[in-house]
């Protein structure tokens, strides 16, 4: 009866817009390859990511940007970020640049659709005008935060000399939730959306958690009781990456938490759910988080798989197949078309796009064939950070601080002294028991489910031969690297001499695509953007209503400054008078 009545709502979901699914985007932040259990670590639980990945499809091909606001915009528009000038570094606090507006982004888009769309957490793509904020791109709601991160409890962010406070409801400072962990107070908001939202409309909830990025400079890892993570995970060397760890567990918790309340909203079985990272996990260097990537090589800011190639998994029971990996190409950018495709959307509304729609190919992948063949990993204009991809074969160039980021970090995560991976966790994690109220499958019992979750974890699973623990050299891609992805997906080999004719093929697409790049639209950090002259927040410094503010508090800051520095030197005249007499 159950697969009945998913086949009668998969027949009338291109008919009747009231059946349009409930689409849920949990989106991590810098999450290592090697820092959630199915694949293959045993060091950090994650019971209900693992679950969700389990009980659907597991994309272990699927490929991000490099940084976060490129990665985001790449999400949000269905280009490249060459295409709108969003590529190279992100978007730093008070830098007066975003997400241009003549684009249309995939909120608008879902609103014009009759979606209820909602945004929880990071924004990233600029706000120095409030026309650049979530709210006036198409979410009907955003709680969150605007700049890259912010501090775990006090939710403030530095830049040079600037530091604020940067949690806003809409286009107001949210005060009230200082001093509660982010992880907690955006899950809440997920929940509480879900739980009141009106059932007459689809909703489209994105929850983009600060989780596991690093907290300001300051405080990097932050954890609601320090004392507890470090014995949960003392079998863990780091005391950091036990913090990281606690930090990921709390992420793990907040997606049970948040399919849970679908469940109870009684819309999970009309419900798409996409979990994944922005980027992979910065184990050393600047924002570091201590999270592993481990096989793979590379940390964030690198075009290499350890950056680039992301956890993501997905859930719906319109999945004819579930219980499977994909290994087949997917991009971020494809996130764009194929999200629209599940509303029943016309992906010819979308224009010209880099996105390609794999909706069909993710409800049944039995046609062998993949829609995605190749992609452009990355080209900027001030980074040496240059990737792309071709079948199986990808093509790298990398210079960025000097290739200190290019080799083998992290913790491998297997054998003692970490415990070893429990499948019971899975069975009984809110996800797991949430998702079986719903879901049709031909798993009869509780042996053929232990034995496939054991499948599917060694399918995810990658090994290489050659990759030693922990901080192991490749060779460095200063000139251009050659791999063949497929059959060394740690980039341990490089090939380039091997095959002149295929990477001079590479060369060529590069070239093209550099041909198409936009300029990068960074710019420098404004001085009107200085949180002091707005109650020491951040806000859009560039609306009418905050300029007089800031020429305002600009002169008297600089009078103040001005008496003060007279002050001193009258002092130290003073001094040097004392002194001779």
């Amino acid at each position: 009866m159950q697969a009945l009545s998913v086949f009668i709502f998969s027949f009338l979901l291109s008919g009747v817009s009231s059946l349009q699914p409930n689409i849920v985007v949990i989106m991590a932040d810098d999450l290592g390859w090697n820092d959630v259990g199915f694949h293959g670590t045993d060091q950090i639980p994650t019971p209900n990511i693992d679950a969700l990945a389990y009980s659907g499809v597991i994309l272990n091909r699927h490929y991000t940007l490099p940084t976060c606001t490129p990665s985001r915009s790449a999400f949000m528009t269905g280009k490249y970020p060459i295409r709108t000038g969003m590529q190279g570094n992100p978007i730093k606090c008070g830098e007066p640049r975003g997400l241009p507006l003549e684009e249309i982004l995939l909120p608008q888009r879902l609103q014009k659709a009759g979606y209820i769309t909602r945004l929880v957490g990071k924004w990233h793509l600029g706000y120095h005008h409030s026309e650049y904020t979530p709210t006036k791109r198409g979410f009907h709601s955003h709680f969150g935060y605007f700049n890259g991160y912010i501090g775990y409890f006090d939710h403030k962010i530095d830049q040079g000399d600037f530091i604020g406070y940067d949690l806003h409801r809409d286009l107001n400072v949210s005060w009230i939730e200082h001093g509660k962990y982010a992880t907690e107070i955006f899950t809440q908001e997920a929940v509480d959306l879900i739980l009141s939202h009106d059932i007459s409309k689809p909703l489209f909830l994105q929850v983009a958690h600060l989780a596991v990025h690093s907290g300001r400079d300051s405080q990097l890892l932050e954890v609601p009781n320090v004392d507890e993570a470090h014995n949960k995970f003392k079998y863990i060397k780091d005391p950091q990456r036990r913090l990281y760890a606690e930090m990921t567990s709390r992420l793990d918790e907040s997606v049970g938490e948040i399919v849970t309340a679908l469940k109870d909203k009684g819309i999970l079985n009309n419900s798409i759910i996409i979990f994944l990272s922005d980027n992979g996990a910065q184990t050393i260097g600047m924002h570091q988080n201590w999270g592993s990537n481990w096989p793979l090589r590379g940390l964030k800011f690198t075009p290499y798989e350890g950056a680039v190639r992301g956890v993501t998994a997905l859930w719906s029971p319109l999945l004819k197949n579930p219980h499977r990996v994909s290994s087949h190409l997917m991009h971020i950018v494809d996130w764009y078309p194929t999200i629209y495709a599940m509303t029943g959307g016309d992906i010819s509304d979308l224009g010209e796009i880099d996105g390609i729609n794999q909706w069909s190919h993710l409800i049944d992948d039995s046609n062998s064939t993949t829609p995605r063949k190749d992609m452009l990993i990355n080209i900027e204009e001030e980074n040496t950070i240059e990737g792309i991809i071709d079948g199986k074969w990808k093509l790298v160039l990398s210079t960025y601080n000097n290739g200190s980021y290019d080799n083998y970090f992290g913790e491998d995560g297997r054998g003692l002294p970490n415990p070893a991976y429990s499948i019971h966790m899975v069975l009984v994690s809110n996800v797991f028991k949430s998702l079986q109220s719903v879901q049709s499958n031909n798993i009869n019992n509780i042996n053929q489910m232990v034995n496939k979750i054991k499948q599917l974890r060694k399918e995810a699973t990658i090994n290489c031969q050659e990759t030693e623990r922990k901080y192991s050299e490749g060779p460095y891609c200063s000139t251009y690297c050659l791999f063949d992805i497929e059959n060394d997906p740690c980039e341990e080999k490089n090939i380039v001499l091997n095959y002149p004719i295929i990477t001079e093929h590479l060369k060529n697409k590069l070239k093209t695509f550099r041909s198409l790049m936009v300029p990068e639209l960074n710019k420098p950090v404004s001085s009107a953007a200085n949180p002091k002259f707005y109650n020491n927040s951040w806000v859009s410094w560039l609306d009418e209503k905050y300029i007089n503010q800031s020429k305002f508090y600009a002169v008297k800051f600089s009078v103040s400054e001005a008496i003060t520095l007279k002050v001193c030197i009258s002092y130290f005249l003073f001094l040097l008078i004392f002194i001779y007499l």
